[in-house]
């Protein structure tokens, strides 16, 4: 019997699993068990950094044979990149999704190391400056073995949330177009398959537009998730899981 594929949904820096009714990345779950894929939702260090999150990551998915199709967030795909690479879980990963992750660094996040936020005292935000992500990238190489996919994400100033609008406008001089918290240029990696009209928040359905007397068009994240399952479960991502699984585990076919 084919072993079934599955989804493995990876939180952002300061994401969580759930928190009361609300999921990190809402409406998912329901919709890609819809789809058939089983999906498996890691906790991680919220504000923790990369060697930290990625040892966790590894060690809820201890269990798993694979193949498994990541798809993770903003600083969870620097996790992930690091799982795979350096803590074995090439062995089971048939392919990462990366969504507005700051493969090289965000220009917030070395603002915010210059100032006097609260957040500087997080140990992830150090890991998402330029130059920790430029020494991630040197000692992180892209395995042969797994399929990199990323979308990026940009909206205009004028239309990101006006709480984190700030960090869009640092970001726009630094590095250009954004999506309030990474550059579309630093959240590309390996194939990049879209840009996404969407702030950073609405790639996991949260809506953090708070002006009444102004409206923008929506952003339909599911749509985005269905995909990304979708492709998963296409030839070609059905053809990595099984080339996966009889290369590293032929013994389970």
């Amino acid at each position: 019997m084919r072993t079934p594929a599955t989804v493995v949904l990876i939180h952002g820096w300061l994401g969580f699993r759930k928190i009361l009714w609300r999921d990190y990345f809402k409406g998912v779950r329901p919709l890609l068990e819809e789809m058939e894929l089983r999906v498996i939702v890691p906790g991680l260090s919220w504000g923790g950094g990369i060697v930290k999150r990625s040892g966790q990551l590894g060690s809820q998915l201890a269990d798993e044979s694979g193949p498994l199709h990541l798809i993770a967030h903003s600083m969870g795909g620097l996790d992930a990149r690091r799982y795979i690479t350096h803590l074995g879980g090439h062995d089971k990963v048939a392919s990462l999704t990366t969504l507005a992750t700051p493969h090289r660094g965000s220009s917030a996040a070395d603002h915010v190391l210059t100032g006097h936020s609260p957040f500087r005292c997080m140990p992830g935000v150090h890991d998402l400056t330029a130059d920790a992500t430029m020494r991630l990238n040197a000692a992180t190489p892209n395995h042969p073995d797994v399929i990199y996919r990323s979308y990026s994400a940009a909206r205009p100033v004028a239309e990101q949330p006006w709480p984190v609008r700030r960090y869009g406008r640092i970001i726009e001089q630094a590095e250009g177009a954004n999506d309030s918290q990474v550059a579309t240029a630093s959240a590309e990696w390996g194939e990049h398959v879209a840009r996404l009209h969407a702030d950073h928040f609405e790639l996991i359905g949260l809506n953090l537009w708070l002006n009444p007397f102004a409206k923008r068009a929506g952003f339909d994240h599911l749509s985005l998730y269905r995909a990304i399952g979708e492709w998963a479960l296409s030839g070609t991502g059905q053809a990595t899981a099984s080339r996966m699984l009889q290369s590293r585990h032929g013994k389970y076919l």
